[in-house]
Formats: structure tokens, C-alpha cells, sequence
């Protein structure tokens, strides 16, 4: 055979082995990635692999040292942000708040970086025929919206994440941590414990963390 197939067969097998670790590392999410990171990632990760398959001058050992290098990174990242609000805020962003009670927050286009034009287009693909019908939008980290319509149920907003007070949340609420501890107590939780909890119409739901609670 010429030995310019078996590299690339040697190469593709070696490609495959990288993706199926990544993958069960990563998690499905990372199939269907939600944030910006993720999506840039994932496709930087593919030329890498993709790139050297048909280029006889660039080695196994360089293809399998540049995509092990990319995926331990993108682990790290993934890791970092799960663990640590703060490095998913910094690395993912925030979701922001582009109204409010049917009021524009004008101010909250210029950090979304978002145009009136694009806004509306928006709407207009997702079926909102009008402003006027739309009580509350939030323009999210990964680009897409989430929107409530004049008389729905308010969203729910998360207040705790991994056993870390989200505090803008819980101030954009009119709450503070006093308030969350009493709640939390008087539902005979610590906070450590906590997984996740969210406030839905002015009430305190809690999910404990399973395994530091039994």
C-alpha cells in the first residue's frame, strides 16, 4: 500500500481516539456546545485534527501533541466554568436584560452589542409580531433570547450555583443575602449543600446537592 494512505489511515485512527477521549471527557454538551466558547472550540479542535489528515509533511506525534494540547485546554476552560461562577462569567458572559415590564432598556443594547435592526428581526423570526406584546427579554450568552409575553409567569431566576450566591441575580430581585439565608433556614438547608436554587414568584425553590447531603 502507499505509504502515503497508511499515514492518513494512521492518522484518522489517531484523530478518532483524540475525539471519542474529548468527547466522554467533555461531556454531550459538548456535541450541542450552548456558549460562544464552546462552538469556536470545538471547530478550532476540528482544523487541527482535520488540517494534517492529507498533509504527509506534518507528523503523528505533531498532530496528537497541537489537538491534546487544544482539547486539555478546552477541558480546563469547561471545568473552570463549572466549578467557579465567576470563570463562567468571564469566559461565557451574562445573560442581559434587554426589557422590562414592557419597558427598553436602552443602555443594555450598547453592552449586548446588539442593534435595533437585529433586535427586531429577531423577534419577527421567533413569531413576537410586536414590542407592545412582550413583557420581559433577555439577550443571552450563547446569542439567542429568551423572552416572556405580557401575562405570562415571570421566569425563574437562579439565585445559587453550586453552593455560590449569585448576587447580581439576587439583587436584580430586590433580595439579599440576609433574606436568602432566613429562607434557606427556614427551609433547613445550608447553603454549601445546595445545588441550585431559584426564586419563582417571590418563593425560594432549593435542589440540594445529593451527595453532600446524604
Amino acid at each position: 500500500m502507499n505509504p502515503i494512505y497508511i499515514n492518513i489511515i494512521f492518522k484518522m485512527l489517531v484523530a478518532f481516539c483524540i475525539l471519542l477521549v474529548y468527547i466522554n471527557l467533555s461531556g454531550k454538551g459538548s456535541l450541542a456546545p450552548i456558549s460562544a466558547i464552546d462552538q469556536v472550540g470545538n471547530v478550532v479542535l476540528g482544523a487541527i485534527i482535520g488540517g494534517p489528515l492529507y498533509n504527509p509533511s506534518i507528523s503523528i506525534i505533531l498532530l496528537m501533541s497541537a489537538s491534546i494540547f487544544w482539547a486539555g485546554l478546552l477541558l480546563l476552560v469547561r471545568y473552570a466554568t463549572f466549578k467557579r461562577n465567576i470563570a463562567k462569567d468571564f469566559v461565557d458572559g451574562t445573560s442581559i436584560r434587554l426589557m422590562e415590564n414592557g419597558i427598553v432598556l436602552s443602555q443594555n443594547f450598547r453592552k449586548a452589542k446588539l442593534s435595533i435592526r437585529d433586535f427586531i428581526m429577531l423577534l419577527h423570526q421567533r413569531g413576537y409580531p410586536s414590542l407592545e406584546v412582550l413583557s420581559d427579554v433577555w439577550f443571552e450568552y450563547n446569542g439567542q433570547m429568551t423572552v416572556v409575553k405580557k401575562g405570562d409567569p415571570a421566569m425563574a431566576v437562579v439565585v445559587i450555583e453550586n453552593g455560590v450566591i449569585n448576587y447580581p441575580s439576587l439583587e436584580a430581585l430586590g433580595h439579599d443575602e440576609e433574606w436568602l439565608d432566613k429562607e434557606l433556614n427556614r427551609q433547613g438547608q445550608k447553603l454549601e449543600e445546595v445545588f441550585l436554587a431559584e426564586v419563582h414568584e417571590q418563593k425560594l425553590w432549593v435542589y440540594p446537592d445529593v451527595k453532600k447531603a446524604s
